[in-house]
């Protein structure tokens, strides 16, 4: 049997499409077949790919040998004006033509593909056939490489699209820290918002001071601090203790000054008469 003439050379590679490239044997196919994909290989290429498996090599979408068809319109006619020079011109063949003339060229008149010229085409074909197998085998890793990545970039679209349609998050800290009684929730909701990852346009050390003047008021227990100011101060310290926003030293300031108020008995307050149970564990009994 004769051997498999090796592949055409283009003379001016450079000006070849890329689209118009054998995705395998990354040659100019003398005899291209197209998969219903569109995605171009040559005869021998992609029937040995799919000898293995019935899907295309490039996006692993399903072919077989029936649905392949042959170059036709304007695709044709610009793969007919490619200029090739002969795969065999080491061994002294010298044909140059158009690619659409190299199978006759190779049947009728090749210098290459005679005699003793077999044995090394031959040799030659057997290489080739075993870059065709790793070619398709890498190509059939970095269709699934795309598709992962098409797939973490839909699931980061999608974390995206639900990131732009949440509600608006009011805003919480106005560049001052005007942080009293009358507003020491705001606080609370501040240093919770960022528990382990404090903003860095936010200092500790101002929102620590903050923290100890709402603290200061507490414990001289003036007449017209907030209603429910005990439960609140009991809400901003604990939030705070379980946050990172401050220094081992401030954070034991915050530790006692929680312990002196909060950490012995039920969270109660007397007021009028009567018992406000604690808003973060629901304790209370009558005074």
């Amino acid at each position: 049997m004769a051997a498999p003439a090796p592949p055409p050379v283009a003379l001016h590679q450079e000006n070849v499409p890329d689209d118009l490239i054998c995705s395998i044997c990354m040659t100019v196919p003398s005899e291209p077949l197209i998969t219903p994909c569109d995605h171009l290989f040559c005869r021998t290429c992609i029937h040995q790919a799919l000898s293995d498996r019935n899907i295309c090599p490039i996006d692993r979408r399903p072919c077989t040998v029936g649905r392949l068809r042959q170059l036709d319109g304007i695709l044709s006619r610009i793969w007919s004006g490619i200029q090739v020079k002969c795969g065999g011109h080491e061994s002294g063949c010298a044909w140059r033509g158009s690619i659409a003339d190299y199978s006759s060229h190779v049947q009728n008149n090749c210098s290459a593909s005679s005699g003793n010229n077999n044995n090394s085409s031959a040799v030659r074909e057997e290489e080739l056939d075993s870059l065709r197998e790793e070619n398709v085998s890498l190509l059939m890793r970095l269709a699934d490489a795309n598709q992962q990545i098409d797939s973490l970039t839909s699931l980061a679209n999608n974390l995206q699209q639900s990131l732009d349609s949440r509600p608006e998050v009011p805003t919480l800290f106005h560049g001052t820290y005007n942080f009293r009684r009358e507003n020491v929730t705001e606080l609370s909701q501040l240093v919770s918002r960022y528990l382990e990852d404090k903003p860095s346009n936010i200092d500790g050390n101002k929102i620590y001071d903050c923290v100890r003047s709402c603290y200061n008021d507490l414990e001289r227990g003036f007449s017209d601090n907030p209603q429910h100011y005990y439960l609140d101060m009991r809400m901003l310290l604990a939030t705070c203790l379980a946050s990172t926003w401050f220094s081992n030293n401030q954070r034991a300031s915050l530790q006692s000054w929680y312990n002196a108020h909060f950490s012995s008995g039920p969270c109660t307050v007397r007021k009028q008469s009567k018992i406000i149970k604690c808003s973060i564990c629901g304790t209370g009994s009558e005074a």
